[in-house]
């Protein structure tokens, strides 16, 4: 800037880029779409996986879209914004990422069709916020109810989530994951509690995905101090102490004089007295598990260990709490606070000594328990971090729906749905708007167009095929498992998840489509 008195007046530093104009908004859709198209692969239940190259070395094939747009290192302003709709559908739904993020891409890919053609990217945001709108308005009517007691429905929920993931091959891992929600289901002062995070997971690298089980407790990768505290045991009581089972240690320095080997005898034999006492203490309980956050000295252990107890130290508090919601028992912070009101009860204890090393330690199971905590152990050798990721999505998914209490159909049918009620509002607009709303619902048909397409099938074909049958007030058609059309009454959705995906989507393609000028500070 200048004027007839001075020079040029520089206000940002010499290395600033600044693009402005209708490049700039071009310059963003394709860098989100480019961002989307990775991801596009991936969608549905024949979805393929990506490898996913670390710069560290290690190498991890997944499909999952969190994880995907977690793993790579963005640095185009708007392909970051989708990366942080992908966060945000994650954070808050929990699954849906992929769907969410592709359909973002189509809408600023024609966004992007439109502005070439002339049309100002405001009159292309007002037709998306109005077609948005219709569309959550549209399916919020077709919803589908659902309750915590219909096993079915939400199997049928769990089942489409883990579809194209290991787990997704045998139904009775949708029958499990639903059994574990029920298990942690339970009436709170709010109201029904219902959380995926009660549910915990672990794996056993040394099985297969068939082996997985659940488990009414928890499972702990924890050394059993002596062998004979290895086995099976049934409806034993359990102790939980968080802190060291041994004398208070002295922190002061000080210097004891003994006069003779007897005095020396008699000090041993009153360390040996107050050990037995708190080994009694604890007997005393009717305890058979006692588990510990701290050490135990080895004269208490041997003590225990000769009343047949078992007792598990050097564990972390978070292990005791869950313990303790599983058992019912209460952690005690001293053992000399120990009562028989603090225990709580496991109907089945399970330890397996195994050799040491620094990779493996001794598995111990809780289960039998009737607290509000459950346990997943994955089996598999390979990709049992993707399995538990996928079962993890599916469980926020089915509990969402409990919460929600309502669904809708899968298999890209809902967005077929919504594409063709925007159509029909569209034709009573009389303004450009018009236009905006149109391809709002053209980007609503590439999900189902993407879901054919990655199932081998032609999708023009299909999307003929699916308008045809939205046309006749089918609303439960749309792209099965092998890409034909037909009904998909048993693919359902958390209605939640679907129209929030809707509504993030359209404020993210909205906000890139507002910038008119990217600044930026460091010349790219």
């Amino acid at each position: 800037m200048g004027d007839s008195n001075s020079g040029p007046v520089r206000i940002v530093r010499q290395e600033t880029n600044i693009t402005s104009g209708i490049e700039v908004t071009q310059k963003l859709i394709h860098a989100a779409k480019t961002l989307a198209s990775i991801l596009r692969g991936t969608l549905g239940p024949r979805g393929l996986d990506k490898g996913l190259y670390k710069s560290n070395g290690e190498f991890a094939a997944t499909s999952d879209g969190a994880r995907i747009l977690n793993d790579l290192l963005i640095k185009n302003p708007g392909a970051k914004l989708l990366v942080s709709l992908g966060k945000s559908q994650e954070e808050i739904i929990g699954d849906g990422v992929t769907s969410t993020v592709l359909l973002a891409g189509a809408l600023l890919d024609e966004a992007g069709r439109l502005i070439r053609k002339g049309v100002h990217p405001l009159t292309v945001i007002d037709g998306y916020i109005r077609a948005a709108e219709v569309a959550v308005s549209a399916l919020d009517n077709e919803t589908i109810e659902c309750s915590a007691d219909d096993e079915k429905m939400l199997q049928y929920v769990t089942s489409t989530s883990l579809s194209g993931r290991s787990a997704g091959s045998d139904p009775k891992f949708a029958a499990m994951l639903v059994a574990a929600l029920k298990q942690v289901t339970h009436e709170t002062e709010n109201g029904m509690r219902c959380d995926a995070e009660d549910i915990l997971f672990d794996k056993l690298e040394d099985s297969a995905i068939e082996d997985t089980r659940i488990l009414t407790g928890t499972f702990w990768r924890q050394r059993i101090p002596m062998e004979q505290m290895a086995g099976v045991r049934k409806n034993v009581k359990v102790t939980l102490i968080n802190c060291d089972i041994k004398q208070r240690e002295i922190i002061r320095e000080m210097e004891i004089e003994l006069q003779s080997a007897k005095d020396l005898e008699k000090f041993m034999q009153i360390q040996e007295r107050i050990n037995r006492e708190i080994a009694e203490k604890i007997i005393a309980t009717g305890a058979d598990i006692i588990c510990s956050s701290g050490d135990v000295e080895r004269t208490i252990l041997h003590q225990l260990a000769g009343a047949n107890k078992v007792v598990i130290h050097g564990l972390d508090h978070k292990q005791l709490i869950h313990l303790a919601q599983a058992s019912g028992a209460t952690v005690v912070d001293h053992f000399n606070d120990l009562s028989d009101k603090d225990l709580g009860l496991v109907g089945h204890y399970e330890g397996e000594r195994r050799a040491a090393t620094d990779e493996v330690q001794d598995r111990v199971i809780f289960d039998g328990c009737k607290g509000p905590i459950v346990t997943i152990i994955v089996g598999g050798a390979m990709g049992v971090d993707e399995s538990i990721r996928g079962m993890y999505d599916a469980l926020r998914a089915t509990s969402l729906a409990i919460r929600d209490g309502s669904l809708l159909h899968g298999g890209g049918s809902s967005h077929m749905l919504a594409a063709k009620f925007v159509k029909s509002e569209s034709e009573k607009v009389a303004d450009r708007t018009r236009l905006g709303m149109e391809a709002f619902a053209r980007a609503l048909e590439m999900i189902p167009w993407m879901l054919a397409a990655n199932c081998g099938v032609d999708p023009l074909d299909a999307l003929l095929e699916l308008r045809s049958a939205n046309s006749e007030s089918n609303n439960m058609i749309g792209v099965r498992e092998d890409g034909s059309i037909g009904s998909v009454t048993d693919v359902l959705e958390p209605a939640e998840s679907l129209l929030h995906g809707i509504m993030v989507a359209t404020e993210t393609a909205n906000s890139l489509l507002r910038c008119d000028q990217v600044i930026s500070a460091r010349g790219d």
